[in-house]
């Protein structure tokens, strides 16, 4: 305080700081209530007037200097100061923001700041600082506003600043009063904005989209909840064109010290990147030529909706269009697009999208999932197949459907679609009927063919598979001439399995293809085995599937199965169905003359089978012809039958080929096929399939002939044919 009495020592000490920093400065002393002013910058702020006391100054603040609504906070700032509440608390200085009346009649911030300075007397007098901070006040309010947008209160100008930098359009209520909403929400969406929350004008004025009604009551009653913050997107009427545009609006609760909830609403223009969104998704989703979803999304769809609607029957129904291939080839792929088109269009008409779903799964395969009982699926399956009847007068569209109940909402779609096929591919091609479903004889197959699949691989490594050998017999003479190489699986809680429950299936999954080469080892083992014991053997064919045809190695693998059991090749007879013809032919014909070349022999099964059966008997070089039982049964019913099967052994004859008969199963039957000059058979009027210890014992060890029946016999003898020399027997 020595430096304060001298007023040079003032001026030394204070000038610079007071220049730079400080309006106004003031020694208080509330013992003796006197006030001095000991400096004053601008004119800024306005002045008490004239000389005064500590209490006429204190009162000219609250009367005419300072903003009324600051006058709690001076009370408050300036009780302790009198009561030497700094000293006592031992605090350095107190500080308080007030606004100062300005000369202009504004106001403007400012900081004062009170020191305690103790005199040589023991008593307390304050240095009082008076700061403009007006400047420093609004920056920062500035920067607290924008990072504190939701903690504090808002004024229309911040408001119009959130609007003009990020084209947010905000509004505010409290206790279901709107208290602020920025002009622009009127320019931009219809409705009439005159009090009310803009969340009751979207509902009583039409400006929400009907269809997005449910997602706005899901938030609203989720606001009702008292659920303090969230957002819905939705589709809103514009005002310039009166087009629905797609918004994004949040709302979230801001805390302050007033009674009642604050909310702050926000509403985002969203249109352009939501319709690209959707753009995208669409594809991702959807096939692109008819607008159906694709296989994946389908999936998903069918699994959403079993979920979503629990106690609906629902059905997969999957079809394709006959011979759609055809349609393409003869009118152009955009004709064939047409007819794609039309069929989702068709599907759509007839199926609730909100609970129903539909797909193109490819090409011309489509899927629809759709509920309700029986009459509900052929209902829809009639009226589409009517309505594709008269699609077109130059070329007939035909819908062959498969349709697959669901049972267990636990399977997946997919599996659903295999079943709705495999139901398909029963009537696919028929005139009688276009649609099958899935049952349980379809059920009882699929789980038997897991059961078998399951097993296969183990079975094979444990030699489960049988050879079973079945008799060639010469007629006229009874004796045994060959054998057919066949498989059985003897299982070790079935049983014997035959092949007919195993081997379609091992077809199209392509085990087939190891088996077979299982059953040639084993054979060519017997055959050694024969020699090895001085025996005979006769020829013996072995079945090859197509599949054999397309490993490039196949000439090279029998012949060294040959070579490694020593064999002579032409008892190891290959025979090949008509399955095994496959469309490139001068493949087939290139390995097959390769394999007669090494002194393979082959055998065609089945003959007649097939409608290309006399143009293969043309075209590739089999050694061997075997009559597909079917000859012979007609042979021996009717007339015409009979020229077919004379003819047919007439003209492979003239082929210089062997005629093998299979399925013979009477008398009659042998002697018809002896009067057409057949004179080689197996059948059940022989013997069924012998397990490879019975074929030895009948062929090698006892040599005796099958028993020729009298009138077969004579009818030999009439033609001239080797005739048996062993007396009759009756074992087999």
């Amino acid at each position: 305080m020595t430096c304060l009495a001298s007023g040079r020592m003032e001026e030394q000490c204070y000038s610079g700081v007071l220049r730079s920093v400080y309006a106004e400065i003031y020694l208080l002393d509330f013992e003796k209530d006197e006030a001095r002013e000991l400096y004053r910058g601008d004119d800024t702020l306005l002045a008490p007037s004239g000389e005064f006391t500590l209490s006429e100054l204190f009162t000219e603040a609250l009367t005419r200097l300072v903003h009324p609504d600051d006058h709690d906070a001076l009370l408050r700032f300036w009780d302790p100061l009198s009561r030497q509440g700094l000293e006592k608390n031992g605090l350095p200085f107190s500080t308080l923001d007030v606004r100062r009346k300005c000369h202009d009649l504004s106001y403007r911030w400012t900081r004062i700041t009170a020191f305690p300075v103790r005199q040589p007397g023991g008593h307390f007098i304050y240095l009082v600082c008076v700061q403009d901070v007006d400047d420093l006040k609004r920056a920062a309010t500035i920067v607290r506003e924008n990072e504190l947008l939701q903690q504090q209160k808002l004024d229309n100008l911040r408001y119009k600043a959130v609007v003009d930098h990020t084209r947010t359009l905000v509004f505010e209520w409290r206790n279901n009063d709107l208290t602020y909403i920025s002009p622009r929400v009127g320019e931009l969406l219809a409705g009439n904005y005159d009090g009310r929350i803009p969340f009751d004008v979207w509902r009583e004025d039409n400006v929400l989209y009907s269809g997005d009604s449910a997602a706005f009551d899901t938030c609203l009653s989720r606001l009702a909840l008292g659920i303090r913050s969230g957002e819905m997107t939705l589709r809103l009427l514009r005002r310039r064109d009166g087009q629905f545009i797609w918004c994004k609006v949040t709302y979230t609760c801001l805390a302050d010290d007033s009674p009642g909830d604050r909310y702050i609403g926000t509403i985002n223009d969203v249109d352009a990147a939501t319709r690209t969104e959707q753009a995208l998704r669409l594809r991702a989703e959807h096939d692109p030529l008819t607008g159906a979803y694709n296989t994946q999304t389908f999936f998903e769809k069918v699994e959403a909706l079993l979920r979503e609607y629990p106690t609906e029957p629902y059905s997969i129904l999957r079809f394709d269009v006959a011979g759609f291939k055809a349609i393409n080839e003869a009118f152009s792929l955009e004709e064939g697009n047409r007819l794609l088109r039309a069929i989702a269009r068709l599907i759509r008409q007839r199926i609730n999208t909100q609970c129903e779903a539909y797909a193109r799964l490819t090409a011309d395969v489509f899927a629809v999932c759709i509920t309700g009982d029986i009459s509900r699926i052929k209902n829809f399956i009639h009226s589409l197949s009517r309505r594709l009847e008269h699609y077109s007068d130059t070329f007939r569209v035909k819908l062959f459907f498969g349709v697959c109940q669901v049972e267990d909402r636990r399977t997946p779609a997919h599996v659903l679609c295999d079943w709705a096929y495999l139901a398909q591919k029963t009537i696919k091609g028929s005139d009688l009927a276009n649609y099958a479903f899935y049952d349980t004889a379809l059920r009882q197959r699929l789980h038997d063919e897991s059961y078998i699949t399951d097993q296969m691989y183990r079975a094979l490594e444990q030699k489960q598979f049988k050879l079973y050998l079945q008799p060639k017999v010469e007629l006229s003479s009874g004796r045994i001439v060959g054998a057919e190489a066949l498989v059985r699986w003897q299982h070790p809680h079935d049983g014997l399995i035959l092949p007919g429950r195993f081997v379609p299936l091992f077809e199209r999954n392509g085990f087939i293809v190891r088996l077979d080469e299982y059953i040639w080892d084993l054979t060519c083992q017997n055959l050694r085995m024969w020699l090895d014991k001085g025996y005979k053997p006769m020829p013996v064919s072995v079945n090859m599937s197509r599949l054999h045809f397309n490993d490039g190695a196949l000439t090279k693998k029998l012949v060294q199965l040959t070579d490694k059991y020593r064999l002579p090749r032409h008892l190891l007879e290959l025979e090949l169905t008509e399955s095994a013809f496959f469309k490139n032919e001068k493949a087939l014909i290139h390995i097959m003359c390769e394999l007669q070349a090494e002194g393979f022999i082959f055998s065609m099964d089945d003959f007649g089978t097939g409608y290309s059966s006399l143009s293969t008997l043309r075209a590739l070089p089999f050694n061997i012809v075997k009559l597909d039982r079917a000859f012979i049964s007609d042979g021996t019913d009717n007339e015409r039958g009979q020229i077919v099967a004379r003819n047919t052994i007439a003209l492979a004859k003239d082929l210089h080929m062997h005629i093998v008969a299979e399925g013979v199963e009477t008398l009659d039957q042998a002697r018809f096929l002896l009067s057409c000059g057949c004179n080689c058979a197996q059948g059940f009027y022989y013997s069924q399939p012998l397990d490879k210890d019975a074929f030895e014992v009948l062929s090698f060890i006892q040599e005796k002939a099958f028993w020729v029946d009298p009138l077969l016999d004579n009818d030999a003898r009439n033609l001239g044919l080797p005739l048996s020399d062993e007396k009759p027997f009756c074992d087999f």
